[in-house]
């Protein structure tokens, strides 16, 4: 009997086989990276979306409205017949403004022009004027001999259309009340009557505010003239030139004429 042993050996494996495994185990690790990235961070990338016929045909007719459309008509005008008034932006400070004529307002007379006055209040006070340094003096002409809420109460409203916002509104509002319910005397009117524009001095004009030295003649108590100044002060508010008065008691300053150079203007002038 032989005792050679013939029991068999584990059979050898191929020298490639551990690479093939290998590559195997990182083909599977890909796969399973890949999966999770799908899942976890889905693509939400979406192509540009090509304009339609209807949007690339609207644009050129919407051009063509806005190319053949007519002015727009300021916002911040107060009144409706501001459109119509002279704009052009020409300075007052060495020529003044032409006026159509002059026209009774409050206790005198006032320019009415295309640079302004162009609305009539109940009260028969004038507002309306354009934006522009003549559009600011005529405000002033007129504020300064035609402003009286005192006198009843359909002028007590003319102080919200032509007095500047803020306290010394308030004040004279308050005062003219007063004087209409008798509580407290009137100033004498008669003098405003008397007197006679005869030119002014522009003290400051921006776009948002203006200042006037206005030069009048008037008689004293004697009969003599005597030339006195009104400096009247105006802010552009609420789409209109409205006054600024100096104080809670006084729409305007007066004072006695110093001689000071002034541009002649009024209705003899």
């Amino acid at each position: 009997m032989s005792t050679q042993d013939t029991t068999q050996g584990p059979k050898a494996r191929p020298k490639w086989f551990g690479a093939a495994v290998m590559l195997l185990a990182l083909v599977l690790v890909g796969l399973l990276a890949w999966g999770l990235r799908v899942f976890l961070f889905p693509n939400n990338d979406e192509p540009a979306a090509e304009p339609t016929a209807s949007a690339s045909q609207t644009a050129p007719s919407s051009a063509s409205a806005s190319a053949t459309a007519g002015p727009v008509v300021d916002a911040d005008a107060a009144w409706d017949c501001q459109s119509d008034l002279n704009n052009d932006d020409v300075s007052v400070a060495d020529t003044a403004p032409a006026v159509e004529e002059w026209v009774v307002g409050g206790y005198n007379v006032i320019p009415f022009s295309e640079f302004g006055g162009c609305e009539k209040l109940p009260s028969t006070l004038r507002v309306g004027y354009a934006p522009t340094e003549a559009g600011s003096l005529v405000a002033a002409a007129t504020y300064a001999v035609a402003l009286d809420p005192s006198v009843s109460e359909e002028a007590a409203s003319d102080l919200e259309v032509a007095v500047a916002e803020g306290p010394n509104r308030v004040l004279l509002g308050e005062r003219a009340q007063r004087i209409r319910d008798g509580l407290e005397q009137s100033e004498d009117t008669s003098v405003i009557a008397r007197l006679t524009l005869l030119g002014y001095i522009q003290n400051s004009y921006t776009e948002d505010a203006a200042s006037y030295r206005l030069i009048y003649s008037a008689p004293d108590a004697s009969g003599l003239e005597q030339t006195l100044v009104a400096q009247v002060d105006l802010v552009w508010e609420d789409g209109d030139w409205k006054l600024d008065p100096a104080s809670g008691n006084d729409f305007n300053t007066w004072a006695r004429y110093q001689g000071q150079q002034y541009v002649q203007w009024g209705p003899k002038s």
